[in-house]
């Protein structure tokens, strides 16, 4: 595990349901078309949006939902005619799509308000965009099949947990900290994900292709409890569901940046860098800082509201440890790790 203090480099210069490219032919010359969550997550994006489009009449936003894996895969496929043009994107989604050669770097001097970022959140976009947010992973439980819910990641394994616990699919990437995590958890290396695996193993957990459909597993009591993000259990909270959400440790509070970034041979640069700059300032920061999304700002100066310590570090002593995968040692080996997480929870 790595803290947000910590720099990495690359050599060179990631959801919801499955995406399908769009295949609608662009109703104007200024549709910009990004990969989105697919959730009402999407809402301070769309809010955006449309402060883009008051400015310059005739510009409008389209939000594709999925996994940024996915839609590497699809921009690879298209000989660069992109069907996206930008993105939300988390590290190990960029580090991935780096190794694609799909993203191009933002120019942080076409994004003003990139200087009132706190400085621990850059280097977890490896030069490529800004981070706009963070999530945190930690424990989503349903109340009532889960009264004691556990407080480290370790705690998972207790005999009380048996037959309760779901896993999301490590093609994304809540899935694929899970496998880090739970190597981390037992005092070995993020990288060590084939011991990451054996230790999911032995729980027998009931897996989610992606975390909306987890989560979705968690709501219908197939599970008591999963990995999940931040917000998306405040989310379902907010809609009156019997859930908890524990912000575990060891390691942890574990959290992940999410960022802009955008796709290579876009015909929109200038808008992207313009969106992006809209989402850093304090109004916007301050929607997304909201009940029942809760997002992590990155923005230095921005108050958290009334909930947010229920999701999110707090304390001082929270803010401290706060920490990150070391996705330059996990994220490369993505194929790898889906592979062998399929073979192993096959049926």
């Amino acid at each position: 595990m790595t803290t947000l203090s910590r720099r990495h480099f690359l050599g060179a210069a990631a959801g919801s349901v499955a995406l399908s490219a769009p295949t609608v032919l662009r109703a104007q010359a200024r549709e910009l078309v990004m990969i989105g969550y697919g959730s009402a997550q999407d809402d301070p994006l769309k809010r955006a949006g449309e402060i883009l489009g008051k400015k310059y009449p005739g510009v409008s936003l389209r939000i594709i939902g999925g996994l940024s894996a996915e839609a590497i895969a699809q921009i690879k496929a298209s000989r660069g005619a992109s069907p996206y043009d930008f993105a939300v994107m988390g590290s190990p989604a960029i580090i991935n799509a780096v190794d694609e050669g799909v993203l191009e770097p933002l120019d942080l001097a076409k994004v003003p308000n990139a200087k009132n970022i706190d400085p621990r959140f850059p280097p977890y976009a490896y030069g490529m965009g800004v981070p706009i947010s963070y999530a945190g992973i930690g424990i989503a439980y349903n109340k009532q099949m889960v009264p004691n819910p556990p407080k480290t990641w370790a705690d998972l394994w207790k005999p009380e947990y048996a037959g309760k616990i779901g896993l999301s699919r490590p093609q994304s990437n809540l899935g694929l900290a899970c496998v880090a995590i739970a190597a981390a958890a037992f005092g070995r290396p993020d990288s060590d994900t084939d011991f990451g695996l054996a230790k999911w193993k032995e729980l027998k957990p009931l897996v989610g292709r992606n975390p909306n459909l987890l989560q979705q597993m968690l709501e219908r009591g197939e599970i008591g409890l999963c990995p999940l993000w931040h917000d998306n259990t405040g989310i379902a909270i907010a809609s009156g569901l019997p859930l908890g959400y524990a912000k575990v440790t060891g390691p942890g509070p574990l959290i992940l940046p999410t960022m802009i970034v955008k796709f290579a041979r876009t015909a929109h640069n200038d808008l992207i860098h313009e969106f992006a700059d809209i989402l850093l300032t304090n109004e916007s920061q301050t929607f997304a800082a909201q009940p029942p999304y809760y997002f992590g700002t990155t923005v230095k100066g921005i108050v958290a509201p009334a909930g947010a310590a229920a999701f999110l570090p707090s304390t001082p002593e929270e803010i401290a440890s706060m920490v990150s995968v070391d996705w330059p040692k996990v994220a490369p080996n993505r194929g790898k790790i889906v592979e062998a997480f399929d073979r192993m929870f096959a049926g």
